[in-house]
């Protein structure tokens, strides 16, 4: 990943260096990071409870995404949504990638429609829409439904 579309922040200090290389491998690899002063190589406000935070793209053009967790948490990086196709466009409605990631983490159904997938993007015909998605550290997944169905993750 580039380290280009990575913007982090831990704590009031921006993550340069070897930590947002570290941010990136994590991304890279959809593993969770957990977010401490070993991560991330100071701590930079001792004694104050700290939130780190990271916006990322994994492609360019693509929407980003954000990942917060408080000290001792984890950014969780294992589940995301690489790119979504409906009726033959690529999607890049942040609203709908937020959704549709919302309904991955919580193992929900999500319902295929012009409204969920940000407009008709071939009026009057009948559309599929297919996503190529993060569910863990293994190798991308994808899923597809027709219009009016809902796509379900593995």
């Amino acid at each position: 990943m580039s380290r280009a579309t990575i913007v982090a922040f831990y704590g009031p200090k921006a993550v340069t260096g070897k930590a947002l290389d570290t941010i990136a491998q994590a991304i890279d690899k959809h593993t969770d990071l957990t977010v401490g002063n070993e991560t991330f190589g100071e701590d930079p406000a001792p004694g104050v409870a700290k939130y780190g935070m990271v916006y990322y793209s994994l492609a360019e053009g693509l929407p980003h995404r954000m990942r917060g967790a408080p000290e001792f948490q984890s950014f969780s990086f294992s589940k995301d949504i690489k790119s979504i196709v409906y009726g033959n466009v690529e999607v890049k409605d942040q609203a709908v990638y937020l959704n549709m990631y919302n309904a991955l983490i919580s193992n929900k159904g999500y319902m295929v429609d012009n409204d969920n997938m940000g407009g008709d993007t071939l009026p009057g015909t009948p559309k599929t829409a297919t996503v190529v998605y993060f569910n863990g550290p293994d190798s991308a997944k994808e899923a597809s439904a027709k219009e009016g169905q809902s796509i379900t993750w593995t």
